[in-house]
């Protein structure tokens, strides 16, 4: 086998070879393609979801806030009740508090 057939069997080689790389490449590499779009889609649904919350978790927050001070309003409703009708309640009992 001289040099030029030896070139021409390794050339074919190197040329067989890139081309079964290359077949593999585009079957399983597209694969891998997919799997990465759909891992890039689902992480950007995951921060959708995340912003979605912590928007919700705000607005929760400001909603807690407000029903605290309105408790806490109620509860101050509710003592000057309580001390106004204990003041009407020993008046009609006491009979000097009349006089």
């Amino acid at each position: 086998m001289g040099f030029w057939e030896a070139a021409v069997v390794l050339t074919s080689i190197g040329c067989g070879t890139g081309i079964i790389c290359m077949f593999i490449d585009k079957t399983f590499g597209s694969r891998d393609k997919n799997r990465l779009r759909e891992a890039q889609q689902q992480l950007r649904l995951a921060e959708e979801r995340a912003s979605q919350q912590e928007l919700r978790l705000v607005e929760l927050s400001r909603q807690n806030d407000q029903l605290q001070k309105q408790l806490e309003w109620h509860g101050k409703l509710l003592e000057t009740q309580d001390q106004a009708l204990r003041r009407l309640g020993s008046g009609d009992r006491d009979p000097a508090a009349v006089r």
